[in-house]
């Protein structure tokens, strides 16, 4: 005799959160199911890595690099000065 109780419909005859469809009933239920799980994970790296991050700056600048470069004695006066308005 089958249960008619609380999981009725919950099993498999009765596919309720059970399955690739689970979101969406037919075909397009495996897509929207990936995509969404796609999306959780992709969130939860993305959270992972802004929480766990080095505290990494950005690369310097083009003209910060030409300016360390003249710094150094590596480019003259009339070198940088050339550069510099090709930077810009």
């Amino acid at each position: 005799m089958m249960h008619n109780g609380f999981f009725n419909g919950f099993g498999h005859s009765g596919n309720w959160l059970c399955g690739p469809g689970a979101f969406v009933p037919g075909p397009l239920g495996w897509i929207v199911t990936l995509l969404f799980w796609g999306l959780v994970l992709f969130l939860v790296v993305k959270l992972f890595t802004m929480l766990f991050a080095d505290g990494k700056k950005s690369s310097p600048s083009r003209l910060d690099t030409l300016k360390e470069r003249y710094a150094r004695g590596e480019i003259t006066e009339e070198e940088y000065q050339r550069m510099k308005i090709e930077l810009a």
